[in-house]
């Protein structure tokens, strides 16, 4: 028999399992709410996967992009790999919800005067109707590249970047042809 009353040791017993439900509990409670704040956030600086075409002769690195009261910023760095000066560049931008469905697309097209064998920091605006929720992924890739004397064009780059975002990697080929527009003329032999 025990010594104290039946009434006590049902306050210790109460107080016991109050105690453990607090600790089992409250830490998913709190779980829930950050979550949900997660959820309705959108997130000020976000880092961007890019698709790296190993036949082009400039690459993307770095990528980042930053919200501002003006819509999105993507921050990066191009460098040039040829002696072919760059004179611009389309690239295309794909966000990704958490179950890799596409949500939204953009390209633009981006001049840009980098030296053959230089390296840049560029800060482009994205259209203000780009929105990126908490849990969305935004891939990168170059789409086209114009040089003084060549372009470089990326055939379905589209197909190969969604793909990306999936975890597969499709080698997406790459067309060269003349630019005909911006090249410099050749010597004028005079009879």
């Amino acid at each position: 028999m025990s010594l104290c009353p039946p009434k006590v040791r049902m306050n210790n017993l109460t107080r016991k399992s109050v105690i453990l439900l607090a600790v089992f509990f409250l830490p998913a409670l709190l779980s829930i709410n950050v979550v949900r704040s997660q959820e309705v956030a959108d997130p000020d600086h976000l880092t961007v996967d890019v698709m790296q075409v190993l036949e082009l002769p400039a690459h993307v690195t770095n990528p980042i992009l930053v919200r501002s009261e003006k819509g999105y910023l993507l921050k990066c760095q191009i460098s040039n790999n040829s002696e072919d000066r760059i004179l611009g560049f389309t690239y295309q931008l794909l966000v990704l919800d958490s179950f890799n469905k596409l949500r939204m697309m953009a390209s633009r097209t981006v001049a840009v005067k980098l030296e053959s064998y230089a390296t840049k920091d560029l800060t482009l605006r994205l259209p203000r109707k780009l929105t990126i929720k908490s849990g969305d992924r935004v891939l990168l890739a170059v789409e086209q590249l114009i040089g003084r004397e060549l372009v470089w064009e990326v055939l379905n780059s589209r197909e190969a970047l969604e793909a990306h975002g999936k975890g597969d990697y499709l080698a997406p080929e790459v067309k060269q042809v003349l630019n005909q527009v911006d090249s410099k003329p050749g010597p004028r032999v005079i009879y």
